[in-house]
């Protein structure tokens, strides 16, 4: 995984000091799905929504399956800290707001 570029969508929030909301689509959604929800849940937060990476029958997710409801645990802990250092440790939700 040496791409640590993530497709997404940064909306910033309507007050400064608010903490960020990360947004995580399900198989087959994208960067916008969860925008809307996002805003109802935290009204004043800004958002940071990123497209998974991993593609099952062409849908993007977060993680690999070894099989239905059966998840590659590896991949999801390696997935998990490259969205973390990505999102977060680069200062993505900082400097964008």
């Amino acid at each position: 995984m040496s791409d640590l570029a993530f497709v997404h969508r940064f909306e910033p929030g309507a007050r400064a000091n608010a903490r960020p909301l990360l947004l995580l689509h399900g198989t087959g959604g994208d960067e916008n799905d969860l925008l809307p929800l996002g805003r109802m849940v935290a009204p004043d937060a800004p958002l940071l929504s990123v497209r998974g990476k991993v593609l099952e029958h062409g849908m993007p997710r977060f993680f690999r399956r070894l099989a239905e409801g059966v998840f590659d645990e590896d991949d999801v802990r390696a997935r998990a800290h490259e969205l973390a250092y990505r999102a977060f440790l680069d200062g993505r939700v900082a400097a964008a707001g």
